[in-house]
């Protein structure tokens, strides 16, 4: 009798069915709108990272912060990040993607407001910190959210179309930025950077479907189940609350644990996975928390130093799109490969080009292209590694334990330039960790190959 009652209860869409639905029909509106609507956090998400690297110049000489504790202040929003994705990506995977998402903008809205406030180093590194855990909530859940509306034809152009959103929210950033500071100092951005995520939260609220693909798993609410599969404009004929499948048995045993990760032959992959993004977002965060501070360094006036972030993050909307495009034909290997191949020495390549306005801009938009643009083909990728049943909890640790190599490539710059290590010499050394990426692709290509 419990049994019976048991699957009763847990009726709903098979995953296999809701996967066959989206591959084999054109993209629907309601599927754009999870695209367009998760794009829009991604924005505020690239604003609020980015916030600190516009008016970290600024925020040295006022509060008198050596450049080693900048370094410290960078590191504490990417703390934040590190933690909010361990901690929110497995919940995610227990109650939705949904309220994780909603609750994450929220909270960074709500103490990147507050930034706007400090009045001490101290202050500000526990405002960023705060904040950095709604930026660590979103990022996984917006990627695994779009990759499950997403056919797989055209899963890594929609979320890197999605996620396009995070460095064009630091262009924006970066733009407004120079004109905000201007005009009213240094804590409107900041207040520009809250406001807007509480803004968005209430309309998320409304606006954003859940995964129905989450929803199959749980065997969760079958009459919203069958709205969604009407709103993708699938073939329902014939399917009602009461005829709805039995969610796949192998995918109702998980319940979203980390430990997941290593079952069923996915340990080593888990365990390469992690290894590549620690690299690269160990590279792409130093660029992002330091590239301004730096190019001032090296004799840029402050306007021209931001732009150079902003150039940055143009290269990395087309360079991931492009990307993506190459991904979806050629598969993931062939193209992250040559790409980090091409990230390493235009990395390398950045302090040799500072006597050439023309040729930085040039280095910095590939090295934007080629360092975060390839950040989008790995989140792609990883999405499609593991099952739904642990997908937020996979991307969601991979991109956490990345961002221990994100927290200690600032404190590591901070530290070489209080060294008085040449710019050419710094950026040499960040370009490094592209060879261990090059490396571990090339091994987890060989096991993919060998894998049944």
């Amino acid at each position: 009798m419990g049994e019976s009652m048991k699957n009763k209860k847990n009726v709903g869409v098979s995953v296999a069915d809701v996967s066959r639905h989206i591959d084999n029909n054109t993209i629907s509106w309601l599927q754009w709108r999870v695209v367009l609507l998760c794009g829009l956090v991604a924005i505020l998400d690239g604003f609020d990272t980015q916030a600190i690297a516009f008016v970290a110049p600024l925020l040295s000489e006022e509060f008198g912060i050596a450049k080693s504790e900048m370094g410290s202040i960078f590191s504490a929003a990417l703390i934040g990040l590190m933690l909010g994705a361990f901690i929110l990506s497995p919940i995610s995977d227990r109650i939705g993607r949904k309220p994780v998402i909603i609750f994450s903008c929220a909270l960074m809205g709500v103490f990147c407001l507050l930034t706007a406030t400090a009045d001490s180093a101290r202050e500000l590194m526990l405002y960023r910190f705060l904040t950095g855990l709604g930026l660590g909530g979103a990022i996984p859940n917006l990627n695994t959210l779009t990759s499950e509306y997403a056919p797989k034809r055209a899963r890594a152009a929609l979320m890197t179309f999605m996620f396009a959103g995070f460095p064009a929210g630091a262009v924006l950033g970066g733009i407004l930025s120079v004109k905000l500071i201007e005009h009213f100092g240094w804590q409107s951005v900041f207040i520009v950077g809250g406001v807007a995520p509480l803004i968005l939260s209430a309309l998320l609220l409304f606006s954003l479907p859940e995964s129905l693909k989450f929803l199959s798993t749980r065997g969760k609410k079958p009459k919203l189940q069958l709205k969604i599969l009407k709103a993708i404009k699938t073939n329902t004929h014939g399917i009602t609350e009461n005829n709805l499948e039995e969610p796949e048995t192998e995918i109702n045993t998980s319940d979203g644990s980390v430990a997941d990760l290593f079952r069923n032959g996915l340990f080593p992959m888990t365990v390469i996975i992690w290894l590549i993004f620690f690299c690269n977002l160990l590279m792409m965060y130093t660029l992002m928390s330091w590239l301004p501070s730096v190019m001032k360094e090296a004799g840029l006036p402050l306007d021209k130093a931001i732009i150079t972030q902003v150039i940055l993050n143009l290269g990395a909307i087309v360079g991931g799109i492009i990307l993506s495009k190459f991904i979806d034909r050629f598969g993931a290997f062939i193209v992250l490969i040559s790409a980090f191949i091409i990230a390493g020495l235009s990395l390398a390549s950045i302090g040799f080009m500072t006597s050439s306005m023309y040729a930085l801009f040039t280095i910095v938009f590939i090295t934007g292209g080629t360092v975060i643009g390839t950040q989008f083909g790995l989140n792609a990728f990883t999405v499609g590694v593991y099952p739904t049943s642990i997908r937020a909890t996979g991307l969601g640790w991979a991109l956490a334990v990345g961002r221990v190599g994100a927290i200690i490539g600032p404190v590591l710059t901070g530290i070489y330039l209080s060294l008085a290590w040449s710019i050419e010499n710094i950026f040499i050394m960040t370009a490094l960790p592209a060879i261990i990426i090059i490396l571990s692709l090339v091994m987890l290509s060989r096991m993919r190959r060998k894998s049944p």
